[in-house]
């Protein structure tokens, strides 16, 4: 069984004047990282719009219910 989870510290002193001047601080993403999450995401994107373009025909060629997912 799963330990539960404990609660989050709170932060005094100078852990908390370092914590909110890295919150501060701005780290600009790089062009060619930027590039490949957009990448990604877009297939990703496409990989769910044709799933969700199957799932559409099965359940048209099925009155509805999709079949694969009968059993849930």
């Amino acid at each position: 069984m799963a330990r539960p989870i404990r609660e989050t510290p709170i932060l005094f002193g100078e852990d908390a004047r370092r914590f909110l001047a890295a919150m501060q601080e701005r780290r600009p993403e790089p062009p060619e990282v930027r590039a490949r999450r957009l990448r990604n995401y877009e297939l990703l994107k496409e990989a769910y719009e044709r799933g969700m373009a199957e799932q559409r025909a099965r359940e048209e060629a099925n009155g509805g219910i999709d079949p694969w997912f009968k059993k849930i």
